[in-house]
């Protein structure tokens, strides 16, 4: 059962990407994007790889495909002729197929040959959990082993978030502030379930990451998910002018992970290391306010966002 549903997923994810890649229209092309998320979630979660499993349903098919979905909305409205597709053949299709087939069997066979390497980093992580704070070894590792990178990825979003406002300027979209379903009394509705259910699922989550899949990233997605609605339903709307909240909750897991390293640091102790498990959460929840707040700030394509109007 476990070899076929596997089989059944594998197809699945190929055929979901020729979908998209090869798609009539650009909605086709999009909606088949989100669904192969979904399916690529499963596919994690078959892995016995939860965490990526729900940052991928969160991230990967529902942020992603809320953005995807406002550039179409965006192309629509410059005209018919932009959401057409391009033209299907080029010279260059078959090298650069033949080429990333070569470079995916390149990495696959590189992956084969190291599974002595790749175990006995499994095994130092293993040994290493009885003296650590948390008992999730991929919150462990996220975050003692390896807080360099975690410390440079928030800082990758911070730079991304910087980066959109400079091509955006300094004012949002129009067509975001004006949303055509704030007067339907089923969003309403929709959203006083949603809305409270995402924040404790997303507080959940954060608390979870010390013993079981769960943390930062994932309760981020899911807060952030939360404020998408709050922006596509109108009840956000873009705003020219960032507010203290967008200004500190943006820097809020990179100022506190940073000074956390430096204090440590100072007390003669390796620079980001955690003193104890209250340690990991003040930094998870620091982080998990500038997961959320940078994904929603992007969606909005404003510096900052504002109560809308009420239906």
């Amino acid at each position: 059962m476990s070899l076929a549903l596997d089989g059944l997923l594998a197809i699945a994810l190929v055929v979901l990407a020729l979908q998209v890649v090869t798609g009539a229209s650009l909605f086709r092309s999009i909606v088949m994007f989100v669904v192969f998320g979904l399916v690529m979630a499963l596919v994690w979660a078959q892995l016995r790889a939860p965490n990526l499993a729900l940052a991928e349903a969160a991230i990967g098919a529902g942020i992603s495909g809320a953005l995807l979905m406002l550039g179409y909305r965006r192309l629509r409205a410059a005209g018919p002729e932009a959401t057409r597709p391009g033209p299907r053949s080029s010279r260059l299709a078959a090298p650069l197929s033949l080429l990333v087939a070569g470079l995916v069997a390149s990495l696959g066979w590189t992956a084969l040959g190291l599974p002595e390497a790749l175990g006995a980093a499994g095994a130092a992580v293993v040994a290493a959990m009885p003296s650590q704070a948390v008992a999730n070894p991929v919150t462990a590792v996220l975050l003692v082993f390896r807080g360099y990178d975690t410390l440079l990825e928030l800082a990758v979003l911070l730079v991304a978030l910087a980066g959109a406002r400079a091509v955006e300027g300094p004012a949002g979209p129009a067509d975001l502030a004006t949303p055509t379903m704030t007067g339907l009394p089923i969003v309403g509705a929709l959203l006083a379930a949603l809305e409270p259910l995402s924040v404790l699922v997303a507080g959940y989550l954060l608390h979870a990451g010390g013993n079981a899949p769960g943390g930062a990233f994932q309760g981020g997605a899911v807060l952030a998910a939360a404020g998408v609605l709050l922006v596509l339903t109108g009840r956000l709307v873009p705003h020219p002018v960032p507010g203290p909240v967008e200004r500190w909750g943006a820097v809020l897991g990179l100022l506190v992970f940073s000074a956390l390293g430096l204090v440590m640091l100072a007390r003669g102790q390796g620079m980001l290391s955690m003193p104890g498990a209250w340690s990991i959460y003040l930094v998870e929840s620091a982080m998990l306010v500038s997961i959320a707040t940078t994904l929603v700030l992007l969606l909005g394509a404003a510096p900052g966002l504002r109560r809308g109007p009420l239906p």
